[in-house]
């Protein structure tokens, strides 16, 4: 019964190991896709927000252009009515979307632009504009070549920070020339915590997903496995899971030292019975026969239909002398109304029993021999009788 458990347990952990491999690379690439999707989407809204940006200030472009030219100068007056509500917008716009940072730079050369506006502290102490001059990156020269839109990366800053930056060129209106270029960084925190989020989410459902599957593998299984252990008729179990278990006992009586006894029964006259009552009849009395076997043995005990109207039972931790009260037990329970109903004449069931107990150096056959053996001597001496064999100790 332990090794049965055992096998149990092991094929449930072998269907749920199989089940979540398989199901690994799917749900693998379904969060890759959704990791993706999610990154996508915070670009799109980084480029949306830009691209906005620089139509607002191309719109105002001679304004702008004023304050384009204070950069980098002493003067910050030209444009200051315009720089002061422009900041105020790029910050109400920061606070309303979550963004890190929104800036602005002039364009000198093909290699350099002049930070300008930014959300940051970025003025001096006498007021005028704190510009900074830096070089222009890959995705930069790819906003200020576009002629309308904007681009957007993940972008790591300072080797310490990674953000999403978006970028769109700053464009003269009515001629066309480039006056710079408006960037948003958004930080990959709200990014990484909703992909956390959904990772997590995941994670659980697929868990859930695989027990689940397990589960029903599992059961499956077991019920297939049931079937083929199992006799049709009554529901005990086969002679060919009788030849598994009668090995493993053996076994588990060579390290145990524990003693362990076959009981071999058989009907007597049943076709007898087949014949005055047919077989219908006669299939009942063997699901009854089965029934009280099984009532009246131990759980421990493995219980089997062995052929025909012939039965077995192996008792683990039993000698031949416990065995045989289990034996007389199941004969005494044994009622002839109880099977058939109503008796016709001269009919006659009873039980033949022979038991043997395993003794070091038994195989599987040679007990099975002894036990049928011994069931023949109580058929052969009158029936209805109970043999313990006389096996050599």
């Amino acid at each position: 019964m332990r090794k049965l458990l055992r096998g149990k347990i092991y094929t449930f952990i072998a269907v749920f190991i199989i089940v979540g491999v398989i199901a690994s690379l799917p749900a693998y690439i379904f969060y890759s896709r959704v990791e993706k999707a999610i990154t996508a989407e915070s670009e799109k809204q980084a480029i949306s927000l830009v691209a906005s940006l620089s139509s607002f200030i191309e719109n105002n472009s001679d304004k702008y252009e004023k304050l384009y030219s204070t950069a980098g100068s002493s003067n910050g007056e030209n444009g200051t009515d315009y720089r002061e509500p422009l900041i105020q917008l790029f910050l109400d716009i920061k606070k309303s979307t979550g963004a890190k940072s929104i800036y602005t730079e002039k364009y000198i050369s093909e290699t350099g632009l002049v930070h300008i506006l930014d959300t940051e502290n970025n003025t001096r102490e006498d007021g005028t504009p704190q510009v900074t001059t830096g070089k222009i990156n890959s995705l930069k020269t790819m906003a200020l070549q576009k002629d309308i839109g904007a681009v957007s990366r993940i972008m790591e800053h300072d080797k310490s920070e990674k953000l999403i930056s978006a970028f769109a060129p700053i464009k003269k209106k009515e001629t066309g020339e480039i006056l710079g270029i408006v960037g948003v960084d958004f930080s990959t925190d709200h990014v990484r915590s909703v992909i956390e989020g959904i990772r997590n989410m995941m994670l659980t459902a697929y868990l859930v997903s695989i027990l689940l599957v397990g589960l029903a593998l599992n059961a499956l299984l077991l019920i297939r496995y049931k079937n083929m252990i199992t006799d049709y008729m009554t529901n005990l179990y086969n002679k060919y899971h009788f030849e598994t278990c009668i090995k493993w006992c053996i076994k588990d009586a060579l390290i145990s030292g524990s003693p362990f006894s076959v009981m071999v029964i058989d009907i007597d006259d049943f076709k007898i019975v087949n014949d005055r009552c047919g077989h219908i009849v006669g299939d009942e009395v063997l699901k009854k026969i089965a029934f009280s076997i099984k009532e009246n043995t131990r759980d421990d005990d493995l219980c089997f239909r062995y052929g025909g109207d012939e039965f077995i039972v192996i008792l683990p931790n039993t000698t031949k002398k416990q065995a045989a009260s289990v034996g007389e037990r199941i004969q005494s329970k044994l009622s002839l109304k109880n099977l058939i109903g109503e008796n016709p004449a001269d009919l006659n069931i009873s039980l033949s029993l022979g038991i043997a107990q395993w003794e070091s150096g038994m195989s599987a056959e040679d007990i099975t021999e002894w036990a049928d053996r011994a069931m023949y001597a109580s058929k052969t001496t009158g029936k209805n009788r109970l043999t313990l064999s006389e096996n050599p100790a």
